[in-house]
């Protein structure tokens, strides 16, 4: 045991791959009570029984309280999960991302970082974000935990393509004059290998020969890059394992991610991230399919979502275990983040190594994951609940007056038929012919009473669950429905700073980007790695509530008039307003800003081509400050002069267009003037009121 310990605590060269699956299978072992919870919440939530039927009744000895009584589905679960994934998502689209800074030499950068998160959520540079994350919600709700990993992506995709002389010549001109001039093979190979990266030396003699033979040859073109954070959902009860005594999960000695690749996926780890070929190989070969282990065992009666449904048929797949520990340095007590990739079957042989990779989390102070629960009433990650445990007893009692009720309809439709022993009728239904010796031989059995009570007990029940999960209108189910909102959104928040921390360590050094509700686009650099923000995500569940969105813009609206100071930026507001009202529009229609100036004079130069050859133009109906300037640098030159004292009618129709955009000016100024008293102070033609 002493052996096993020190392996799992201290750094060493080489990892004990058979004290770490020892780990791993205990770990599991351990997480059964809460494996069993899982499925019962999966089960609860889609309405899966023992001896459930596709036509929704009874059969069998067990039927009560008859063969083909009503056997329905109440889905009260599963649609106050459907109906708070899709509230806390609607938070998340809707959030306002915000990166506090935490010192004070991070206060310039603290807005360009908020739009850059922004960017990086909305934009698809971190892939699969949204998907990720409903996967996530509906995790906590039915399986009261929420993990996700966080990590980089680089990854060079490459394709074979076949290129003629003439396009390699394009692309590597001294590969096309290498070859033209007759220069020796290993030459043209080593100038092949430098052009197209990845070109072994057996495919570069290969496509020197092609291109001698017929002038064209196959390739490697890199087609995609991947340079991008990367986050996964992990299932709390399939994919991802803690010690079941775990309080913090960032304290935990190992833990471990399961994990499927394919066999072409092995290879390629290989050569992007430096796996053992030999390991690599041996898994191939002897250890494909995935196996059903304690993990996946059904209970009877039972059904899952995982992947043993499928398990058989999964030939092709390869599972491996991730296992990170956190180990320390025996010389002077450092610590690190590393990971072990390893077979759950496999050891080790003399020609291969137990594992594929065993490598330090380079710059790393914690796992690369975030987990949330459900709920914090107990101490330990796996005592939780689930949304499903807290509703299946309302579900089940729902379930019982609704097959109450058909069964009672059942009856009333079709009574027992009662008649003399013997002489059952031999037929019913409309327009049959029952024979009968004398009047009354034939009758209906008694019927129970209408359930007069039943719909209200079901009522009342479904207000209950409304009220448990804070989907009704009373006012604390509004602090419960934003108290959850606000848990999700910090695990949200957490996995984007730790996205954004590996941008710093791993990404390019400069990035350009644009986002909704910032109209001009961006150059951003990642800066010095050591900087921290505090970042958050703030959404008002209330803001789902149309007329409460209204009238909250209306009142930011309403203190312009009250800005004595100049202290609000119209234009600031007018985003704001603008992205409230729809995003995708603000999108579409709010351009930047030297954009919109650019397009102000473009279209004031044109109205004035059009006044000069003889036609009236009304002026546009904003840019008038910039209008004014145009028109003045316009009549400033002297053939213009020279016209303006000429031609009477063209000095007409310049007047009235430049009164226009006058008339605009003052109303903008009286607009002023009825709040401050008198005109805008200014310094001769500088505006210094709001200043």
């Amino acid at each position: 045991m002493d052996e096993q310990v020190n392996s799992l605590t201290y750094i060493s060269d080489s990892p004990n791959i058979q004290h770490l699956r020892l780990a791993y299978e205990q770990t599991v072992q351990e997480l059964e009570p809460y494996f069993d919870l899982c499925r019962d919440s999966y089960d609860n939530r889609r309405n899966y029984w023992p001896g459930k039927s596709r036509d929704h009744r009874k059969h069998g000895a067990d039927a009560f309280p008859w063969e083909g009584a009503s056997d329905m589905e109440a889905h009260v679960i599963d649609e106050r999960i459907t109906r708070l994934v899709s509230m806390l998502m609607s938070g998340l689209n809707r959030a306002n991302v915000r990166a506090f800074p935490v010192e004070v030499g991070d206060i310039a950068r603290s807005k360009i970082v908020s739009n850059f998160l922004k960017w990086m959520t909305t934009s698809g540079y971190i892939n699969r974000f949204n998907e990720e994350m409903e996967l996530g919600v509906n995790y906590l709700l039915e399986r009261g935990i929420l993990i996700t990993h966080v990590g980089w992506q680089r990854e060079d995709r490459k394709f074979l393509q076949k290129l003629d002389l003439g396009q390699i010549a394009q692309v590597a001109p001294e590969v096309a004059q290498a070859i033209q001039v007759g220069q020796a093979d290993e030459r043209i190979v080593a100038v092949l290998q430098s052009a197209f990266p990845g070109v072994s030396d057996e495919r570069g003699m290969k496509a020197i020969k092609e291109l001698r033979e017929t002038g064209k040859a196959e390739l490697p073109i890199v087609k995609r890059q991947v340079n991008a954070p990367e986050i996964k959902t992990l299932a709390p009860d399939f994919d991802f394992f803690l010690p079941a005594y775990v309080t913090d999960p960032q304290k935990a000695p190992y833990c471990f991610w399961r994990s499927f690749y394919t066999p072409q996926e092995l290879e390629l780890k290989v050569t992007t991230d430096g796996w053992d070929a030999d390991f690599v190989e041996e898994m191939i070969e002897n250890y494909r399919g995935v196996d059903v282990t304690d993990i996946e065992k059904q209970q009877e009666g039972r059904r899952t979502n995982l992947i043993q449904d499928y398990g058989y048929e999964a030939e092709e797949l390869i599972e491996l275990i991730y296992g990170y520990q956190r180990l320390i340095d025996p010389e002077d007590g450092s610590e690190g983040i590393y990971y072990t990739v390893f077979h759950k079957h496999f050891n080790g042989n003399d020609e291969t190594q137990g594992y594929a990779i065993h490598e330090l989390l380079n710059g790393y102070e914690d796992y690369p994951i975030v987990v949330t629960k459900l709920s914090e009433d107990s101490k330990r990650l796996y005592d939780t609940t689930t949304a499903p445990d807290l509703l299946r007893g309302i579900q089940n009692q729902v379930k019982i007056e609704r097959d109450s009720r058909v069964d009672r309809n059942s009856l009333a439709t079709l009574p027992p038929i009662m008649h003399p022993i013997g002489q059952a009728p031999t037929d019913y239904g409309p327009g049959r012919y029952i024979p009968y010796r004398r009047k009354g031989d034939v009758d209906f059995g008694p019927t129970p009473p209408l359930p007069t009570g039943s719909v209200e007990i079901e009522t009342t029940l479904q207000a209950q669950a409304d009220r448990l999960m804070g989907l009704d209108d009373h006012p604390v189910s509004t602090l419960k429905l934003q108290f959850l909102t606000n848990k999700f959104l910090r695990h949200c928040a957490r996995t984007i700073s730790l996205a954004y921390k590996c941008f710093q360590r791993f990404g390019p050094d400069e990035i350009f980007f644009r986002v909704t509700g910032s109209p001009d686009p961006e150059l951003f650099g990642k800066g010095n790695s050591d900087e921290n923000y505090d970042i958050t995500l703030s959404y008002d569940v209330l803001n789902t509530d149309p007329e409460t969105q209204e009238k909250k813009l209306g009142q930011i609206a309403n203190l312009v008039a009250m800005d004595k100071n100049g202290r609000i930026n119209v234009d600031s507001l007018l985003t704001a307003v603008a992205n409230a009202v729809d995003p995708a529009l603000a999108d579409q229609i709010l351009q930047p800003i030297e954009a919109s100036q650019q397009q102000v004079v473009k279209q004031v130069t044109d109205d004035l081509s059009k006044i000069f050859s003889g036609i009236e133009m009304p002026a546009r109906p904003n840019g008038a400050q910039i209008a004014m300037q145009v028109i003045q640098q316009y009549v400033s030159q002297p053939d213009i002069q020279q016209r303006l004292q000429t031609d009477e009618m063209f000095r007409e129709r310049l007047e009235k267009y430049q009164g226009q955009y006058t008339f605009q000016m003052q109303q903008q100024q009286n607009a002023q003037i009825g709040r401050i008293g008198t005109k805008p102070a200014q310094m001769g033609s500088i505006q210094t009121q709001t200043m």
